[in-house]
């Protein structure tokens, strides 16, 4: 059963509805903090991407108002520029994959895998005259120089988790399908990309956490629970524009069609779960276990890789123009904006 956007005619179009959003910003302790060579880093990087990614004039126009590398620069603080470089450029790369699979069927998007995990995979041998083998060999080559073989699995698996997640994201939307709250949960930890977002906080930390730290339950609860504060915030902000355009992979809809509430309580639900699941990682991070000093001087980066993008997140939300065009400071401030009308669809 599907939830049904704004429509275009009805009760809802005879007046202005305005959606009010929760604070996902001052309940956040951590500072914001920023790489000092940001602006630098993000001009190269949008150049290498706009120079292999084949992009329409439209598609440009579009891909230099994401601001992708301020969300790199706030991520990934204290590592050198080189490092940095690679963070962001898979950053851009990720949001790009986002934007490509948004656009194809369960076979597009598993022919863009294919080719995106050869690569990974076979980097000395696979070939293809496609702008996401030369993307992907780009950044990976730099990558691997340094990474950790741990560090790298973990990008390699977690890349490939997307994949799958997003294939799945595409039948629920051809077929309209809602997932339940439980099911919906576990897929977007896995389409949000967090997670190899994540393995990139080891490569800039130059840490390689061993597999029985990073699969810890205290470990894997924090880097859980900010996989969902990232995700159900960007659900919420984003849920405008999705819901215009008849998208139901979000938090909104789920609640709205599981709980059977209307589109304004389902935000309130959703800030609600947040903010719990904010207290749990505050619970998490007292937690903590020991594995000695060595070790746990790598955890503490990690963790602290998680604290950045909390905060990082929240606050780029408003700087992109993704969510809400040029208007993103002003509802930073008011957190509320006018419903969209339902697009038509040709």
């Amino acid at each position: 059963m599907a939830v049904t956007p704004a429509p275009v005619n009805g009760s809802d179009s005879t007046k202005e509805i305005i959606l009010k959003f929760p604070d996902f910003i001052s309940p956040i302790p951590y500072p914001l903090r920023c790489h000092p060579q940001e602006r630098e880093v993000s001009r190269q990087s949008e150049e290498w991407l706009l120079s292999m990614a084949n992009f329409s004039e439209k598609q440009r126009a579009k891909f230099l108002t994401l601001n992708a590398g301020l969300l790199s620069g706030w991520c990934y603080i204290d590592c050198t520029f080189d490092e940095l470089r690679v963070c962001t450029d898979f950053m851009n790369f990720l949001f790009t994959l986002d934007d490509w699979t948004d656009e194809f069927d369960t076979t597009g998007t598993r022919g863009l895998a294919e080719c995106v995990m050869n690569t990974l995979y076979f980097p000395d041998t696979y070939k293809s005259d496609t702008a996401a083998h030369r993307l992907t060999k780009s950044f990976w080559e730099r990558m691997r120089a340094t990474a950790g073989p741990g560090c790298q699995q973990r990008l390699l698996s977690t890349l490939d988790t997307y994949f799958q997640a997003i294939m799945q994201q595409a039948a629920d939307r051809g077929s309209r399908n809602i997932p339940d709250l439980e099911e919906y949960i576990l897929l977007r930890r896995d389409t949000s990309g967090c997670k190899t977002g994540f393995a990139f906080i080891e490569y800039a930390a130059n840490i390689d956490l061993p597999d029985e730290v990073i699969e810890h339950p205290i470990i894997k609860a924090m880097s859980d629970s900010t996989n969902d504060l990232v995700s159900w915030a960007n659900d919420v902000l984003s849920y405008n524009a999705e819901q215009s355009r008849g998208d139901t992979h979000n938090l909104v809809c789920v609640l709205m069609h599981q709980n059977n509430v209307d589109r304004q309580e389902a935000i309130e639900q959703a800030g609600e779960l947040w903010r719990k699941t904010l207290d749990y990682y505050f619970e998490c991070h007292k937690a903590l276990p020991s594995w000695g000093p060595e070790i746990d001087r790598a955890v503490a980066l990690y963790v602290q890789g998680l604290d950045d993008w909390i905060i990082a997140n929240a606050e780029w939300s408003f700087e992109t123009e993704r969510y809400f065009g040029k208007e993103g400071p002003t509802v930073k401030k008011t957190r509320q904006i006018p419903l969209l009308p339902q697009r038509v669809r040709a």
